[in-house]
């Protein structure tokens, strides 16, 4: 009888150390991801802000080279 307590406790342990390393695993998938998206997020932005530079430096030229207009 004591050998099958001491397995149960064992095998509790055992599910115990394997479910935190699973909720570990799932944080870091979760954080990894949060990261992949900011950076996808970021490069958008930088992409959109450059055109509209692009577009306000052809639009600055277009009037200097109109004479002002």
């Amino acid at each position: 009888m004591r050998n099958n307590q001491n397995l149960d406790q064992v095998k509790n342990q055992i599910y115990d150390i394997f479910m935190s390393i699973e909720v570990e695993e799932h944080a870091e998938r979760k954080k990894s991801e949060a990261l992949k998206q900011l950076e996808a997020r970021r490069g958008i932005e930088k992409h959109f802000e450059k055109k509209k530079l692009v577009e306000e430096i052809d639009d600055y030229h277009h009037i200097d080279d109109t004479g002002g207009h």
